[in-house]
């Protein structure tokens, strides 16, 4: 990075320090992301350019068509409805094909690699996270919501260079303890999980001395971040701060035992799938913020789902996700309207997430602006198992690089869609995954080509 990004320099003192070892000063303490994230957008640190952020969502089991894509006066199916409200930022093609073959199985190891090639896998969140990520924590963040529970290699949708698919953490406490904590040794770990004090405390003598070498700007945005840690740490950990509204759990909030051993696990029951998505929700969220990562994945269960909706905060529907997916082509049938208001809910919970992007700041934007958000399924009418009219959409517009409110009906090859993203993020790119499987970008959804 250039020398205007590494140096902080403070108005009227010629002592400089730099952006590495203002960290290392702070050891490994978790208020490290946090404040990079407040300082990466201080004038100090500027960059003259917005850093973009990628972010991926995959909800499982395709859908219906009839009741996703918006009709010609724009208005939002039943499905994807609780988006209507983001219409303008984001933008829906209806026509997008997958060109793979093996139903769920095929679908899901082909929506984020572009590829049929076994030995020839590189998902774009983990493409674009090594592009990416070189001055990141973490490259690329892969979170789950109940994705490991019942799930197969088969079934895997993010897959490294190597072609071996990566892996997902699905269990809210240790994924914010391995982010937030991650420079933490062992024993300082199991200190902070053990006592009776969250890892802002834990750190809070490193951060009264880095304070006092900090100027009032940096010093305030540092204050929000820790804040906003605060309140998501809280609402993770077990120690009584949450009221859990789950009747399985009592009003001290989830507890997520220490080496379970229960099958599922608790942060895989069935009756938690829609708290844990908000904790994964919310961690994304914060990561995408603080710095810690500028690609992430966030994959609600798997091809195939097991998933009753029936959990609190759910349409109550005790049919198995799947199951209700082969609704048997009635598409206003019983089973039908199930489905549909299960991947309505799906659909609520990344307008949930988008409001949550809108309401953080970067600088004088919102984290919102700087996001290509790409999310898909793994097929496409979930009765008939085919890969057309693939119920996909990008939102966000990428520092502005990513044109908002298009809505056409084209035939079009999804990797043509992938490579768009990928062009949106800066790489100059002709074609992602197989290029016999299509080539070039969607140039309606580019604001340069």
């Amino acid at each position: 990075s250039s020398a205007a990004s590494d140096v902080y320099k403070r108005q009227g003192d010629c002592s400089m320090i730099s952006r590495r070892k203002l960290f290392q000063n702070l050891g490994g303490s978790a208020l490290l992301y946090p404040l990079m994230g407040a300082l990466n957008e201080t004038q100090v640190f500027a960059q003259g350019a917005m850093q973009k952020r990628a972010l991926f969502l995959y909800y499982p089991n395709g859908n219906i068509a009839n009741a996703f894509f918006p009709n010609s006066a724009g208005q939002f199916g039943s499905i994807s409805s609780p988006l209507q409200e983001f219409r303008d930022e984001m933008s829906i093609i209806k026509g997008i094909y997958y060109q793979t073959t093996g139903s769920h199985e095929g679908g899901a190891q082909f929506c984020l690699t572009g590829s049929n090639v076994a030995n020839d896998r590189y998902s774009i969140d983990n493409y674009l996270g090594d592009q990416l990520g070189a001055n990141s924590l973490t490259k690329t963040l892969r979170l789950g919501v109940g994705t490991n529970f019942q799930n197969g290699a088969d079934k895997a949708i993010s897959y490294l260079q190597s072609s071996v698919a990566a892996v997902i953490e699905d269990h809210p406490r240790k994924a914010f303890y391995s982010i937030f904590g991650a420079n933490m040794n062992p024993v300082e770990l199991e200190q902070v999980k053990s006592a009776d004090k969250s890892i802002l405390d834990f750190s809070l003598d490193r951060l009264n001395k880095l304070n006092q070498s900090l100027g009032s700007i940096e010093k305030e945005k540092l204050d929000n971040h820790l804040t906003a840690l605060r309140e998501l740490e809280q609402r993770i950990d077990n120690k009584g701060q949450l009221t859990c509204e789950n009747p399985v759990f009592n009003s001290r909030g989830v507890n997520f035992p220490e080496n379970e051993t229960s099958y599922p696990p608790t942060h895989q029951l069935n009756a938690l799938y829609g708290r844990v998505s908000d904790m994964m929700t919310d961690i994304m969220v914060e990561a995408m913020h603080c710095g810690v990562t500028n690609v992430g994945l966030l994959q609600w269960s798997h091809a195939v789902s097991p998933t009753r909706f029936d959990f609190t905060g759910g349409p109550n529907i005790s049919r198995g996700h799947h199951d209700m997916s082969h609704y048997g082509g009635d598409e206003n049938g019983e089973i039908a309207l199930e489905f549909k208001q299960s991947q309505q809910w799906h659909m609520n919970e990344m307008a949930k997430l988008f409001t949550k992007l809108k309401g953080r700041q970067v600088g004088d934007q919102s984290l919102w602006n700087s996001m290509a958000i790409l999310a898909s399924t793994e097929i496409g009418d979930s009765n008939l198992h085919d890969f057309k009219d693939i119920c996909c959409f990008v939102a966000g517009n990428a520092g502005g690089a990513l044109k908002q409110g298009q809505y056409f009906n084209r035939r079009t090859s999804y990797n043509q869609l992938l490579t768009t993203v990928v062009n949106a993020m800066g790489i100059a790119k002709d074609s992602y995954g197989d290029p016999s499987l299509g080539t070039g970008s969607i140039r309606e959804l580019l604001t340069e080509i």
